[in-house]
């Protein structure tokens, strides 16, 4: 009786630990939105939907760097590079719900519409379209 406890226990420990982690990504994520918001001086209409995780529909040139500046504050960028290890550790954490070998066959038929060592703006704009596009329930 008392390892059945122990063992509730720790799995109750462990949980806790992982929903906390997961609250200080999720700030953290949310924190470096904000700014690249302000860094980008993306207007407002915008801002709220980026806040909300909304699709923007005609996208302002700003707007268009969204996805770049928060790449490279998040690490899944450096320089000219992806990085993949980061890219799909945190594919995984956005889109939960997918199984791991679908979400890497998206991952790489997203990166092989991307032309080859390009990090525009308006590149890695299409990546992301392309990312949610096809992992969004």
């Amino acid at each position: 009786m008392m390892k059945v406890a122990l063992v509730i226990f720790i799995l109750c420990s462990l949980y806790q630990l992982v929903m906390a982690q997961s609250a200080t990504d999720v700030a953290a994520y949310r924190a470096k939105q904000q700014e690249c918001v302000k860094e980008l001086k993306i207007p407002n209409a915008e801002a709220t939907q980026i806040a909300s995780d909304k699709e923007v529909s005609n996208p302002s040139d700003a707007y268009k760097c969204f996805h770049s500046c928060l790449y490279k504050k998040m690490g899944l960028l450096t320089g000219n590079n992806p990085n993949n290890e980061a890219i799909v550790k945190f594919a995984q954490a956005r889109f939960n719900k997918v199984p791991l070998d679908k979400l890497k066959t998206e991952l790489k038929t997203c990166t092989a519409a991307m032309p080859k060592g390009s990090t525009s703006c308006e590149s890695i704009n299409n990546y992301e379209n392309c990312v949610v596009k096809a992992l969004k329930a």
